[in-house]
């Protein structure tokens, strides 16, 4: 299942489709193929994070079949057949227990409503840090293919053939008042105990080599440490979508992983990057509007078609459509920079999830 591009006869390089590609039906003389492939470090992590999840050295606690089973229901709770029918080869049929399976549907469908009780559950269903870690990580990688996939869908093919009902015209603020976004510095509270950098092994050392920005090693890392054989390929997957060059550019990968955390509930990932917008662009009212309104807060039409995108991508992805990315194409973004929004909001679904469910924040 290698995403890489190999030399043809004479010299020409071919891209060879991955997994992604083949789910999205994109066959060797796509355009979109060619697109996909100008991201090379995303293609190949993304296929190597699926690799590492469903084909592990080490399963531990939670046997590779009972992954593909939790992994084919988040993909048939998704709509996604070809995602789900994947998954069901693989598991061959195996079953999950019913507490992995309640919470993977959880973190799916609400994954603001997680609590340390639920990880608890998990501990008394079989499951050691390695293994909680391990269907963490799995829920979100699913959650990410999903989106992954409907928003190349909709760039190839115009997207689904018939909308779903339209995202509510009201703020995109959960329910919870005791939620309120801000753009203040917030630590992350973990519900499991981090690894111990002076005692981590040397696979964990690799594995938190790289961190999300290059920043210092913090306890949300230290905790994914726990399942390194997934952290080796997610955080550079992460680095490679929100800070490589040319594309999409940076402050509106920001914008479209704020608007996302906020739909999500993920007070921690809407304050770093809400933040990181307001300092790139100074565009302080647009973060509070977003905050106060919603996404009718946003007056600039190329924001509006953006966060518009990137909302329904986070709600209900098989929902994205041709006329979305058309509003797109007219606000002035050209397919590369929608394929870097379609990754942003993707990775995103994998962050929020990670953050939402493995920890809190502190304020």
């Amino acid at each position: 299942m290698s995403a890489t591009t190999i030399d043809a006869a004479g010299g020409a390089a071919r891209v060879v489709p991955d997994l992604i590609d083949r789910l999205a039906g994109l066959d060797e003389g796509s355009p979109l193929l060619a697109l996909r492939a100008r991201r090379a470090e995303v293609r190949t992590r993304t296929q190597a994070a699926h690799d590492a999840l469903l084909a592990p050295r080490r399963p531990g606690l939670f046997p590779a079949a009972e992954r593909a089973a939790v992994a084919e229901r988040i993909a048939s709770l998704a709509g996604n057949d070809a995602l789900a029918a994947h998954y069901r080869g693989l598991g061959g049929g195996a079953d999950a227990r019913p507490a992995l399976i309640a919470h993977a549907e959880r973190v799916t469908l609400s994954p603001r409503h997680s609590r340390p009780e639920h990880l608890s559950a998990l501990e008394a269903a079989g499951l050691d840090a390695h293994g909680i870690v391990a269907l963490s990580q799995l829920i979100a990688l699913v959650n990410y293919q999903v989106r992954l996939l409907a928003g190349l869908q909709a760039l190839e093919t115009g997207g689904a053939a018939h909308r779903q009902a339209e995202l509510p015209s009201e703020p995109p603020v959960p329910a919870d008042s005791a939620i309120g976004f801000t753009t203040d510095v917030l630590d992350w509270k973990p519900w499991l105990p981090p690894v111990v950098l002076e005692r981590a092994t040397e696979e964990q050392r690799v594995a938190l080599a790289v961190t999300p920005s290059n920043t210092a090693i913090g306890a949300y890392s230290l905790v994914l440490a726990h399942e390194p054989e997934a952290l080796l390929h997610r955080t550079p997957l992460f680095n490679g979508i929100m800070y490589a060059p040319r594309g999409l550019p940076r402050a509106e990968r920001e914008l479209a992983t704020a608007v996302e955390s906020v739909l999500n509930g993920c007070v921690y990932c809407a304050s770093v990057h809400a933040r990181r917008f307001v300092e790139l662009t100074g565009g302080r009212d647009e973060i509070e509007a977003l905050f106060a309104q919603g996404l009718g807060g946003l007056d600039d039409p190329r924001q509006q078609a953006l966060s518009a995108a990137a909302a329904r991508l986070t709600v209900t992805p098989a929902s994205l459509a041709a006329e979305d990315v058309a509003k797109l194409r007219r606000a002035g973004l050209e397919d590369g920079e929608i394929l870097d929004l379609i990754l942003a909001v993707a990775i995103f679904a994998w962050a929020n999830r990670l953050m939402l469910s493995l920890g809190e924040p502190v304020r």
